[in-house]
């Protein structure tokens, strides 16, 4: 739903397609596939998540929102008018994933009355990496992974929510996508691929799931 000017050091411009574009997109895909399980990341203003909302009110399969709101170097990737129109469109959500500063961004420190479960993403607690579930009922689970050498260069956040997206595909229940998922990223960075970048590497997206 957008390009972005970036390198390993941030984002320095977005340019969101059109939403006749995207609505185009959308058509052309559904015309020839079935659904069944819908990942959605970027929407950077509030008529392209018009148009996503359409989408979704014709989906019936899970779906996973990646809140793409603020990177982990802490750009934003949203209008600031939108992030009350992103919140309505998690209603139509099994699970949003967002990262620390996006949580806070989205909810502050109420984690009352949510549009969907919610699961953050990576607190570091004990050498440990922990993301926590808060579900619509008001409970509260915890899911941990050894805390892997996090000097990767970007992708985690969204690749754990595709493969949550991949795993709820396959019938897996959202705790069983969660554990499952945290372990293929340690996984994919403890065998990250070397780069030219110094001791940063690239997440290993072809390791087991």
């Amino acid at each position: 739903t957008a390009l972005t000017a970036q390198n390993t050091n941030g984002v320095s411009a977005v340019m969101p397609v059109t939403p006749e574009f995207l609505n185009a997109q959308l058509e052309a895909v559904c015309a020839e596939l079935k659904f069944d399980a819908v990942k959605i990341g970027m929407l950077f203003n509030e008529p392209i998540m018009d148009v996503v909302q359409s989408f979704l009110e014709k989906n019936s399969a899970p779906v996973v929102l990646d809140p793409v709101c603020v990177s982990k170097m802490g750009h934003k990737l949203i209008k600031d008018s939108a992030i009350e129109r992103l919140k309505e469109l998690m209603k139509f959500a099994a699970v949003t994933t967002p990262n620390l500063r996006e949580a806070d961004v989205l909810f502050g420190d109420d984690f009352t009355n949510l549009p969907c479960d919610v699961i953050v993403k990576k607190h570091i607690v004990a050498g440990k990496s922990i993301d926590t579930l808060y579900r619509k009922d008001g409970s509260v689970q915890n899911f941990e992974t050894p805390l892997a050498d996090p000097l990767v260069i970007i992708g985690a956040g969204c690749t754990f929510s595709s493969s949550l997206a991949c795993l709820l595909a396959r019938g897996e229940s959202l705790e069983s996508a969660i554990q499952q998922g945290k372990e293929y990223i340690y996984n994919a960075i403890i065998t990250g691929i070397d780069t030219n970048l110094g001791v940063r590497k690239l997440l290993n997206h072809g390791v087991k799931f």
